[in-house]
């Protein structure tokens, strides 16, 4: 951010999000633009925790305090924050969350 360059404790994250092309960290119901791939953080980041719910989406599954089934099509994540952030659980990645977690 402008001239500082700020590193995070990746336990400090909730969750990372791609949109519009860039990749965003959010960390304490903040929000920080990173110039970092969410693949690359993804390949840095699954042996710690997290967990690729959504094409778009990266979540720390210590913060995962809920799976939502809308419909059988359907699926998202509550996240354990301070703004209780939901986040899309895609139908693919439903499985495998169970297969990881063993549900």
């Amino acid at each position: 951010m402008e001239d500082k360059i700020f590193l995070f404790n990746p336990m400090e994250i909730d969750y990372i999000e791609a949109r519009e092309g860039q990749t965003f960290l959010f960390v304490n119901n903040e929000e920080f633009a990173s110039s970092t791939t969410i693949k690359a953080l993804e390949e840095r980041l699954q042996p710690l925790g997290f967990f690729r719910c959504h094409r778009s989406y990266l979540v720390n599954l210590q913060r995962v305090r809920e799976i939502i089934v809308w419909s059988k099509n359907s699926y998202s994540l509550s996240l354990d924050n301070a703004s209780k952030s939901t986040i899309p659980l895609s139908k693919g990645n439903y499985s495998k969350l169970k297969e990881l977690i063993h549900l």
